[in-house]
């Protein structure tokens, strides 16, 4: 089996990560760990590749789908990298096959093309535990992903903080 796990690195992600571990574990799945980054991220400093056969160091990624003849960028490594590769190594300490891969663009839209191309059994992502109202406005990506995926979705809960 396989889990395509999207992660925003927010609040959820624990709970996201606790899941697909627990998923991943009882059925022997592995899991591909994804982070897309909006176009519109500012934050986030590029640099373009200079010759044809470079190859990044280490601490760089390349986009996936890249022909790696120097018209792609590298992604500088940063805390977010940081953090999916540690998550991506705790569940490999459970002897979980994992991977991690970040994606720029619709979030919707990469998460059910990732689903595609690594034929996910499952996508695992968390929800916001935005009102009504915000949903009839603006959306979300939940609602998003349930609706243009042909992959069953589960969807983590807000964790409320809540002991019982």
């Amino acid at each position: 089996m396989k889990l395509l796990a999207a992660l925003d690195l927010g609040k959820e992600t624990d709970a996201i990560v606790r899941t697909t571990l627990s998923l991943a574990r009882s059925s022997s799945a592995s899991v591909t760990l994804l982070h897309v980054l909006p176009e519109e991220k500012q934050d986030i400093e590029f640099h373009p590749t200079i010759t044809p056969h470079y190859q990044p160091p280490p601490k760089y990624y390349r986009e996936p789908d890249s022909t790696g003849e120097g018209n792609t960028v590298p992604l500088l490594h940063d805390k977010r990298f940081k953090e999916m590769q540690d998550i991506a190594e705790t569940l490999n300490s459970e002897n979980i096959d994992a991977t991690f891969s970040f994606v720029h663009g619709n979030p919707v839209e990469r998460i059910v093309e990732a689903a595609l191309k690594e034929e996910s059994d499952f996508i695992l992502l968390g929800s916001h535990g935005h009102k009504a109202l915000y949903q009839c406005l603006i959306g979300s990506v939940c609602s998003g992903v349930v609706n243009a995926s042909h992959v069953p979705v589960i969807v983590i809960p807000k964790s409320t903080g809540k002991k019982s």
